[in-house]
């Protein structure tokens, strides 16, 4: 009686399309990288040359806002209306390792199409490290220099405030601090981060790097099931 020949495993379809998917994602997770690793340099440079850039007008800046142009990193300068202040959530971050708390106040704008502008003015020195301080008011100086930042790439409670001065029509960027006349007793000015990382290359060659690995696993695990 002959023997029978072992069966050929036929071509692993479903490990080829479950390879070519986690493939594709991989590769598309290390283009992302390098888009963003494009978007932190071009950060990193505005905020070399704002290091250097003079103060223009703060309606200057919005006017060109309105226009279509990202104003955001722009130094700019602000005369506030005196006005009573309101309490306002404070706004939690994290610099130098330490817990802290920042003070937010509206600045009203007299004669321009927005009616206010959201002044982060820094950190308040006595909150460090505490937990969950109630709202706090804070008059806005009578003049600030500082920078435009737009809300969603700061986070925290701004946007609360925000949505508190609807009705005046807050300006659509925040106004980060650097100078206050007169200064604001108890708030150290903190406009940008202590300490912006730039590791996008490093995640693009970590996710490439799978990706080309996954290549070779599912290649030797072909070879091994296909070979005679």
């Amino acid at each position: 009686m002959s023997e029978v020949a072992p069966r050929k495993p036929g071509f692993p379809i479903g490990l080829t399309i479950a390879t070519l998917i986690a493939f594709a994602i991989l590769c598309g997770l290390g283009s992302w990288q390098v888009k963003r690793l494009h978007w932190k340099e071009d950060l990193l440079a505005r905020i070399e040359t704002l290091k250097t850039a003079s103060a223009i007008p703060l309606a200057d800046a919005l006017t060109r806002a309105d226009k279509g142009e990202d104003v955001g990193f722009m130094r700019v300068a602000a005369d506030c209306a005196p006005e009573t202040a309101a309490p306002l959530p404070l706004v939690y971050g994290v610099r130098d390792g330490d817990i802290v708390w920042r003070a937010v106040t509206p600045c009203r704008l007299a004669g321009q199409a927005h009616g206010v502008v959201l002044l982060d003015l820094g950190v308040v020195d006595a909150l460090k490290g505490q937990m969950a301080p109630p709202p706090r008011a804070f008059a806005a100086p009578a003049r600030v220099v500082g920078v435009l930042m737009v809300p969603k790439t700061l986070g925290g409670d701004r946007d609360k405030a925000l949505t508190a001065l609807a009705a005046d029509k807050p300006a659509p960027y925040i106004l980060m601090v650097e100078t206050a006349t007169p200064a604001v007793a108890g708030v150290t000015p903190a406009p940008l981060p202590a300490e912006i990382s730039n590791r996008h290359l490093e995640y693009a060659l970590t996710w490439f790097g799978l990706a080309v690995t996954l290549l070779f696993i599912y290649a030797a695990m072909l070879w091994r099931r296909m070979r005679p």
